[in-house]
């Protein structure tokens, strides 16, 4: 996980990337498991170096690690994506509890037809049918819920698209 190279880390101070940067987390966004090594042996630099630099991005907050399994490995093989349309006045209240929900991996505010977009993983139809029934019905602000079942997931994650310098 990358964040913006020209914002402010969580540290609170800001960290430039620079060429050498770049090709190190390139190389670490196609494999989190490359070392020190050959990260250096990369980027032209001594393995010393790259660590030194990994753990100031780290702790500055532009570097950050995520780790992206198949909810099917954990026991949720029913993914969909909820569409929902809510009251603005209601927005907010219904993003907070629907980020609270323990079958909720992903939500966001959005703009269009839909302003609330969720990401939910359940154990099979019947869980996801409570779910919408039982948890979701009860949020008062909700006008209308579009629900897309998953039926195959083709990509998780990807390569981390780093911008060019500014």
């Amino acid at each position: 996980m990358i964040a913006d190279p020209g914002a402010e880390g969580a540290g609170g101070s800001s960290c430039a990337l620079d060429g050498h940067d770049r090709v190190v987390l390139e190389l670490l966004a196609r494999d989190g498991r490359a070392g020190y090594r050959e990260l250096a042996a990369a980027a032209g630099s001594a393995d010393s170096t790259v660590k030194r630099r990994l753990d100031a991005l780290r702790r500055s907050g532009v570097l950050g690690h995520a780790l992206d399994l198949s909810p099917a490995a954990l026991g949720f093989p029913t993914e969909a994506r909820l569409w929902m349309s809510v009251r603005p006045s209601g927005l907010l209240q219904v993003a907070q509890a629907m980020a609270e929900h323990p079958e909720v991996c992903f939500a966001a505010l959005c703009t269009g037809p839909s302003n609330l977009v969720a990401a939910v993983n359940c154990r099979d139809a019947d869980d996801l049918c409570r779910y919408l029934t039982e948890r979701v019905a009860t949020l008062d602000a909700v006008r209308s819920v579009e629900t897309a079942p998953v039926i195959r997931t083709l990509k998780r994650t990807g390569t981390a698209d780093i911008p060019a310098s500014r």
